[in-house]
């Protein structure tokens, strides 16, 4: 059974996180969440307005656009505690999704997808922030992030993490944590998948 997409936003940057969520089966029936987001003041990381905090190390995420199973390696996976990743679609996006579950049965899973349509990157999320229940600024491995969701679902084991990995290109991972249903394991987890993907990218 699918879970219904979650419409963040018309914007095409936060529609993906939708599309993403609708990707989830019967294996992301009860995702758990990760720790918050990290405790950086809004202030200090988000620019005003719609504008979020400027890329200083932009990174080419063109390989990830076309095959983001890519974003992860053997190693990585390893130390992760996660199985080989599976190609998902995601209808009326450039690039398709990553998932990768956690061996033997277990319904935890991560999603991973590079989110291009819209030039504005991580800004786009930031001028529609309003339209979230949760809105938190952090950063991961020097590059500007948000945790950011229309529900918020991290005490059930969901958690989305957005990362600007240049001013056009956002990183959206999405954890679905059924073993461990706090906002510490969902969003932790999240960070980690999204730190070991920049390493990949050369960050």
């Amino acid at each position: 059974m699918n879970r219904t997409a979650r419409a963040v936003s018309v914007l095409a940057l936060v529609t993906a996180a939708s599309v993403l969520t609708a990707c989830g089966d019967d294996s992301a029936a009860n995702p758990p969440s990760l720790p918050g987001p990290a405790e950086t003041p809004a202030s200090s990381t988000a620019g005003t307005g719609g504008e979020a905090p400027k890329v200083s190390n932009p990174l080419d995420a063109a390989s990830l656009v076309t095959d983001p199973c890519q974003a992860l390696s053997s190693s990585q996976l390893d130390q992760l505690g996660l199985t080989e990743g599976q190609p998902r679609p995601n209808e009326g996006l450039e690039s398709g999704a990553c998932r990768w579950e956690r061996p033997e049965g277990s319904l935890d899973s991560v999603d991973l997808t590079v989110i291009a349509e819209n030039g504005n990157g991580l800004s786009a999320l930031y001028a529609d922030k309003e339209s979230n229940e949760y809105f938190e600024p952090t950063e991961i491995a020097g590059y500007p992030a948000v945790y950011a969701s229309l529900l918020d679902s991290r005490d059930s084991g969901i958690c989305d993490l957005w990362i600007g990995v240049n001013e056009r290109e956002v990183l959206h991972v999405m954890t679905n944590l059924a073993s461990t249903k706090t906002a510490e394991a969902s969003c932790g987890l999240a960070a980690d998948v999204a730190e070991a993907a920049i390493t990949t990218l050369g960050g």
